[in-house]
């Protein structure tokens, strides 16, 4: 029996792709957790042979979780990373050991995923020449997809030097003159970037654009306020609890993105 945990903080991910594996005969789900720290809790001492990982976690990136769950553990899973976004990568990853998928999840290519898993496991506890293998095969895919992803630390000015900030502690950026300006919970920093070049080096799935002079973190609004004529703003969480605009023509997709 193969069996398999799945990391995901959205709910309804997780049961569908519940539903999905328990349809293979030979996969049995042992467990499942909803953030990142609960999947380094409990994930060593469950032992999976596979584990589908997130990689847009709310509170930890997926990629260092993976890592971390590769230190921790003697024989290491195989890892399969998934994301509602598709990364460029994607087409490199289909001769890796472990995988990537894009949601929402297809049972053709979830078919073709267990098969992969199925073959990469180790047929016994004697067998360890596969476990090496495994895991240097699972350095090179997490190595691929930091090259791949946006960049995890974002330059910027202050006092005439040159600082890198973690983009999960940009609350929202805006244009100062033809550049844009960062604020984060309590600080504020200028950029050499456009807001639309600031906007390609962040994920999209963690930062919107509400306006043509406004860019927002998600995960750093603590309210969506209605306004004028369906207009909306947005109370960000920062010291100054700052209200942003949002453009009536994105408001429906900001709503969904907001699981409205």
């Amino acid at each position: 029996m193969l069996k398999v945990f799945i990391v995901d903080d959205e709910t309804p991910a997780r049961q569908e792709l519940r539903y999905l594996l328990e349809q293979f005969a030979d996969v049995e789900v042992i467990g499942e957790a909803a953030s990142g720290d609960e999947a380094i809790e409990c994930i060593p001492e469950a032992e999976p042979d596979a584990v589908f990982l997130d990689i847009h976690l709310h509170d930890r990136d997926g990629v260092d979780v993976g890592e971390e769950l590769l230190e921790l553990m003697a024989r290491p899973p195989v890892i399969i990373f998934a994301s509602a976004y598709e990364i460029h990568a994607v087409r490199a990853f289909e001769t890796e050991a472990v995988d990537y998928i894009v949601k929402p999840f297809s049972e053709h290519r979830l078919e073709k995923t267990i098969s992969r898993v199925r073959r990469l496991r180790p047929k016994g506890e004697s067998d360890e020449p596969e476990a090496p293998r495994l895991e240097q095969k699972l350095h090179n895919l997490l190595k691929s997809v930091l090259a791949e992803q946006q960049p995890r630390r974002i330059p910027v000015e202050r006092n005439g030097k040159i600082m890198l900030i973690d983009p999960n502690e940009i609350v929202f950026a805006t244009v100062d003159g033809r550049c844009a300006t960062i604020y984060t919970e309590s600080e504020q920093y200028a950029t050499s970037f456009t807001l639309q070049e600031l906007e390609s080096r962040l994920s999209a799935q963690q930062f919107f654009r509400t306006h043509r002079a406004f860019i927002v973190n998600l995960y750093r609004t603590a309210e969506l306020v209605p306004w004028f004529k369906g207009a909306v703003y947005l109370v960000m969480q920062d010291a100054k609890r700052t209200e942003v605009p949002v453009s009536r023509n994105v408001v429906k997709e900001l709503k969904k993105q907001l699981g409205f």
